[in-house]
């Protein structure tokens, strides 16, 4: 067993961006900050209180974006951190019917691919 990494698109209201992100099944969605100021992520009301592997308890503002992982797109909450690697957590991947399967250290489906509402979608990225 070993780490699994996969790569995402991060879409917000003005823009999107690939990130490879690491599989962490305790966690939300933690990109760096680009990712959430560049693509203009919808901010919301709230805040999630974390806590790192280092072990200190941080407040994390959350947001809402599209994530599009393996041909499936699905809205995701994403947590404002700074960490040194992007983050996938397991919200997102149950949103995309995925899972991980660490013996092969990649993401396999576990359900029909389907169409779940997002934040936003702008004319420019119809439906795969």
């Amino acid at each position: 067993m070993g780490f699994t990494y996969v790569n995402a698109t991060v879409r917000g209201m003005r823009a999107s961006r690939d990130v490879r992100m690491l599989v962490d099944t305790g966690s939300y969605i933690v990109p760096d900050p680009k990712t959430i100021k560049e693509p203009g992520l919808l901010e919301t009301p709230y805040t999630v209180n974390l806590l790192p592997a280092d072990g200190r308890r941080v407040g994390a503002k959350l947001f809402l974006a599209e994530v599009e992982i393996k041909r499936r797109r699905g809205s995701a909450l994403v947590a404002e951190l700074n960490v040194p690697t992007p983050l996938l957590g397991v919200y997102a991947l149950e949103t995309l019917g995925l899972k991980v399967n660490p013996r092969a250290g990649e993401l396999e489906e576990i359900s029909p691919r389907r169409r779940i509402p997002a934040p936003h979608r702008s004319p420019a990225q119809p439906d795969p």
